[in-house]
């Protein structure tokens, strides 16, 4: 592969949204063909879609989603005047299956989690850095921000979600504590900051003190996961991506936590069983021939050392890829 290939576009230092994570590979996992049609279901700032359309020719496709306004007006003045044909679903990727035709792709990628741009911009209320009132929403035209959702959710119920999306421990005691926090904000009449979780985490977590940060990332990541309905939106739109691709299209998957990775490997679980019977019948009823997806790596492909120290946040990233049979 040559470098010239994945050559990035010169952009202004305020508009850039992150370098790529794991680009070659990801490349390398599509196993585009010039003049094929393709996916990338988390456009974000388009950097894995430029390394994408840099392979096609006029004759390629690629499909991008991303239900971020700001993401999608970025990523369309980033790949303007590329040779293929770009289209551009401006939907959560969860449409996937009222936008594309079924048997059709050559490929799709999901590269999940938030953007950098989405959490470095403090104003998007995604980051517990900065006084920023809470959002979390990936598009803050729908739906209800994180504000709304922790002055109404029981005790009970957000203890679930933080077991659920982030496997937080003492989960019905922070959750507690915060819908006090909550109660105190809004008889206060101003809105819920990031401080304000913060103070509840340290009080919760006084013996982790070194570790603030990384609860606080990890509560963080537990409500805007809900907010998002997240893991509901992976499960749908993985399990659509199987009916668009063709026999021999690759889906190729980056997480980014252990939550989405589960997700994501329990999803393809059902894609690979060649038999569908309930375990307790004796002998298989079914056929046995209803596997659709294969396994292209056994274990997930990780980070180089070289691109963590050149960009942190690939530190934990891990990518798997699957094959439509």
């Amino acid at each position: 592969m040559q470098n010239a290939d994945l050559r990035q576009p010169k952009l202004q230092t305020n508009e850039f949204y992150h370098d790529p994570v794991m680009l070659a590979e990801c490349l390398d996992a599509l196993r585009i063909r010039p003049d094929g049609t393709y996916g990338d279901c988390t456009l974000g700032g388009g950097g894995h879609s430029f390394g994408i359309v840099n392979k096609l020719n006029e004759s390629g496709t690629l499909h991008a989603f991303d239900r971020d306004e700001e993401a999608v007006a970025f990523a369309t003045r980033r790949l303007a005047g590329v040779k293929c044909k770009f289209v551009v679903h401006p939907v959560r990727f969860g449409e996937l299956k009222n936008e594309i035709a079924p048997n059709t792709l050559d490929g799709i990628l999901y590269d999940l989690g938030i953007s950098s741009h989405q959490v470095d911009d403090s104003s998007r209320g995604f980051t517990f850095v900065g006084n920023n009132p809470l959002d979390l929403r990936m598009d803050r035209r729908e739906g209800v921000s994180a504000q709304e959702w922790l002055k109404s959710v029981s005790a009970d119920d957000l203890a679930a979600v933080l077991r659920k999306n982030a496997d937080m421990d003492r989960a019905f005691k922070l959750s507690t504590r915060l819908v006090e926090m909550a109660s105190a904000v809004t008889a206060e009449g101003r809105e819920i900051l990031p401080n304000d979780v913060k103070a509840v985490v340290e009080s919760v977590f006084p013996d982790k003190r070194r570790e603030v940060n990384g609860l606080l990332a990890r509560v963080f990541q537990a409500v805007r996961m809900e907010v998002n309905g997240e893991l509901k939106e992976i499960e749908d739109s993985l399990s659509a991506a199987v009916d668009c691709l063709k026999v021999g299209g690759r889906l190729v998957v980056m997480s980014y936590h252990s939550v989405e990775d589960r997700c994501v490997k329990e999803t393809a679980a059902r894609f690979e069983k060649a038999c569908i019977c309930p375990e307790n019948l004796p002998v298989c009823v079914c056929g046995g021939n209803h596997q659709r997806l294969r396994k292209v790596n056994r274990k997930p492909i990780l980070p180089t050392e070289q691109e963590i120290a050149r960009n942190s946040r690939a530190r934990s990233a891990k990518l798997r890829i699957y094959e439509r049979v």
